[in-house]
């Protein structure tokens, strides 16, 4: 028995695919120079499949003889025809999400310009009709854009959808929202409370919807943050007794700015902590370390944290000090008996840089969405201080007021306790 065509459908309609080429929030359009009847149109580009190619690998090389670019199918944009969109009587158009590997999109023989389009500019563009409902659905494939890295606590967005958690709990989603939510593979800082519509928001989690539609939270998501096999999205957890009816809507979003400015404290003192920590204990190490902070010292911190908790004004870590830490050079035991000698000299470090009032930011490089790679940056005097991080923070270090430093043993380790003391 022959193998089922790739290249055409058990009913005998052409396959044809197109591209939802996805960056940085925006999805890449490209207007069609050819033939004469659809010259003028914007699509998402792509082509047909040749008999025995693979649907995917299709569109793997009309993308880079078109465009120029070389991408990675990463899932499927699934229409109502098994998985497929109609596009005209003998053929269907296959949808799937690419990422960029090489390359930069640019006008070729089958189009004469090409854009990048955020969710909120489709309209700026006429599509062609077969591709206007794709272009909807791969749009709400692109992830939650987030405001909080700017530190803002209120917004609108409109809602995507609302699913049920049970127990009178929504889990809402938006394409836009100031809500900092908790990452679930490293729950450091708690999630967001405020409002949605004026629904208490009683917590935000990160989300990952798979190309199924299916909306994963917790454990079931599978994979890390920013996993491009996955959509992800900032699930805010909504108190009501009934289904919010509010998909379509545009909605206001109001964050507990007090809470979220406890927190943030919170965060970046913590931070603060973990540059004194490997200044305090580079002393210690008889061989290079394994990896070196942005100002230069061994990253204790990085290098040896086990748990790390953002709380209100105040941090909690916990680090092994285990035999991998002393085969890599680290004096363990020297550190462990210098507690109070290291308390002392990260108080002087901490002192100084609160008193600097440094600016605090966190970079995105440009990506507004959820899973965009984010580093806290604070140009603290011999910085500038870079870590990756997710979370919120001050604008500025003199926020902190007075922050403080507390060590004690663990049978394997040690942990530390980060205090704020805000101005009054």
């Amino acid at each position: 028995m022959s193998e089922q065509p790739t290249h055409v459908r058990p009913d005998g309609r052409r396959v044809v695919v197109a591209g939802a080429v996805e960056s940085r929030g925006r999805l890449l359009s490209a207007r069609r120079s050819r033939p004469a009847s659809l010259a003028g149109g914007w699509e998402l580009p792509g082509g047909k499949v040749e008999p025995g190619e693979d649907p995917a690998a299709a569109l793997v090389r009309e993308l880079r003889e078109e465009l120029g670019i070389d991408v990675d199918v990463v899932g499927q944009v699934p229409g109502p025809l098994d998985g497929d969109w109609p596009l005209d009587e003998a053929s269907v158009l296959r949808v799937m999400r690419c990422r960029i590997e090489r390359g930069e999109p640019a006008a070729g023989i089958a189009h004469d310009d090409v854009r990048w389009l955020a969710p909120g500019s489709l309209a700026d563009v006429a599509w062609l009709e077969p591709d206007v409902a794709p272009v909807a659905a791969a749009a709400d494939r692109l992830g939650t854009w987030v405001s909080f890295p700017a530190g803002e606590v209120s917004g609108e967005g409109r809602v995507l959808r609302a699913d049920p958690l049970g127990d009178g709990r929504w889990a809402v989603v938006v394409d836009r929202t100031p809500f900092h939510p908790l990452d679930h593979s490293w729950p450091d800082q708690p999630g967001d409370t405020g409002s949605l519509a004026g629904l208490a928001v009683v917590d935000s989690l990160t989300g990952a919807v798979d190309d199924e539609g299916s909306l994963l939270l917790g454990d079931a998501v599978g994979v890390r943050r920013g996993d491009p096999s996955r959509t992800w999205v900032v699930v805010h957890v909504v108190d009501s007794p009934e289904r919010p009816d509010l998909v379509g809507d545009v909605v206001g979003l109001e964050v507990d700015a007090v809470r979220r400015a406890e927190y943030s404290r919170g965060h970046s003192a913590c931070h603060l902590a973990a540059l004194a920590l490997n200044e305090a204990s580079a002393g210690f190490w008889s061989k290079e370390p394994p990896r070196r902070d942005s100002r230069g010292f061994p990253f204790l911190d990085q290098i040896a944290i086990q748990v790390s908790r953002i709380e209100p004004d105040g941090a909690y870590d916990a680090y092994r000090c285990g035999r991998s830490l002393r085969k890599a050079g680290f004096d363990s035991a020297g550190f462990l008996a210098a507690l109070d000698e290291v308390t002392g000299q990260a108080h002087a470090l901490l002192d100084s840089w609160v008193a600097s009032g440094a600016a605090s930011r966190l970079d995105t490089a440009g990506d507004p969405t959820l899973p965009a790679r984010r580093s806290w940056i604070c140009d603290v005097p011999g910085g500038p201080a870079v870590i990756p991080c997710g979370g919120t923070h001050v604008r500025e270090l003199s926020a902190l007021g007075q922050v403080r430093v507390s060590y004690a043993t663990t049978t394997d380790g040690f942990e530390q306790r980060t205090t704020v003391v805000p101005p009054s």
